[in-house]
């Protein structure tokens, strides 16, 4: 069972008199962001819906006091029943294992559900990588922010900004940045596996790490949930600190007791890397193993697939150290300047989950 976000003391009255039988429906509940906002939502005395696209986990929600629809997002009709008498739809769903235009057509359909809807307020999640800046520069408020047609991912979720901010409901668009913490496969349990197969090489010099927990995340959510006179707003959110990378695997490192980084200049990192152009070019079509991911997902569940993989990768026993890719190197020298002053104004979000939470 998912624990109890960390939530900072001063706020959890607000949040419990707040929250407290609010009827809200959350997409993307499996996921590790979903997983803890329900967690929250349910502890704080809200009546839950969740949507998924399975009966896969369904049980175990039912157990923790939330109602489950099961059905697909691309339909219409259910997403109108699945939506009536409901107050607030926190949005976290994306298939990463599909492409873009899919995530963007399934979109498109739960887009005009929700316009049609009685919500009184839509609470989506986005990212940071929305800003052309990205992973470097000043990110703030007034980032630019430019479809290349050439980044899928980043794309897709400018595009589905785009759709809501010019809807009619009441729109919080959150725009975390690196989010760690319990389950998060990409910037937890990869970064641990890494460490336990031998050196991670990290460039020198080093980046900033615009890492946010998880639980940090959540909070901002139910904020935005409860903030006055919502309009059509984004929120960049980050932690307590902005800490380099060397940081943030020491952290880790700590955490499991184990592992090493190491340091190479960074125009070393760059040289052993193939020339630009010369790398398979990624389309919008999702890979063979994207696909299977997909489907082994769906017969085994989240949870039950996720921990085969974890198994396997184990089972492997790979050593030697780990070096970044060109998109992994880009991340890990930028030294971006990022400002979450809105959130903190308008949401009175206060982070306060470090590294080592």
């Amino acid at each position: 069972m998912t624990e109890m976000p960390v939530l900072p003391e001063d706020f959890l009255t607000e949040a419990r008199d707040g929250v407290a039988g609010k009827s809200v429906i959350v997409t993307g509940a499996t996921g590790f962001i979903g997983r803890r906002l329900v967690t929250a939502l349910l502890e704080l005395g809200a009546e839950v819906t969740v949507i998924l696209r399975s009966g896969h986990g369904a049980s175990g929600f039912k157990r923790r006091g939330a109602s489950v629809e099961i059905g697909q997002l691309s339909n219409g009709e259910f997403l109108s029943s699945a939506l009536k008498h409901k107050e607030i739809l926190f949005h976290l769903a994306y298939d990463v294992r599909a492409s873009g235009r899919e995530n963007l057509d399934v979109f498109s359909s739960l887009c005009a559900a929700t316009q049609a809807s009685e919500l009184q307020r839509i609470i989506h999640m986005s990212s940071m990588v929305v800003y052309d800046h990205w992973p470097g520069g000043k990110i703030d408020q007034d980032a630019a922010v430019t479809r290349t047609g050439l980044e899928d991912y980043r794309d897709a979720k400018i595009a589905m900004e785009e759709a809501l901010m010019a809807g009619g409901k009441p729109v919080a668009i959150l725009q975390p940045g690196i989010v760690h913490g319990p389950g998060s496969a990409m910037w937890t349990d990869r970064p641990r596996a890494a460490l336990k197969q031998g050196p991670v090489i990290l460039p020198d010099p080093v980046g900033l790490c615009p890492a946010i927990h998880v639980d940090d995340v959540v909070q901002a959510a139910l904020r935005a949930g409860l903030v006055q006179e919502l309009g059509h707003e984004r929120f960049i959110l980050n932690g307590p600190e902005t800490p380099d990378w060397s940081a943030f695997y020491k952290a880790h490192i700590d955490a499991i007791g184990q592992g090493s980084v190491e340091f190479l200049p960074l125009q070393q990192l760059e040289d052993r890397l193939p020339a630009p152009g010369s790398e398979p070019v990624v389309t919008s079509a999702p890979s063979a193993a994207a696909r299977l991911s997909r489907i082994l997902r769906q017969i085994l569940g989240r949870e039950r697939f996720e921990a085969m993989v974890r198994m396997a990768s184990a089972l492997v026993g790979k050593s030697g150290p780990t070096y970044p890719n060109r998109s992994t190197l880009g991340l890990l020298s930028a030294r971006a300047e990022i400002s979450d002053h809105y959130a903190r104004t308008r949401l009175g979000y206060s982070p306060i989950c470090g590294l080592d939470s």
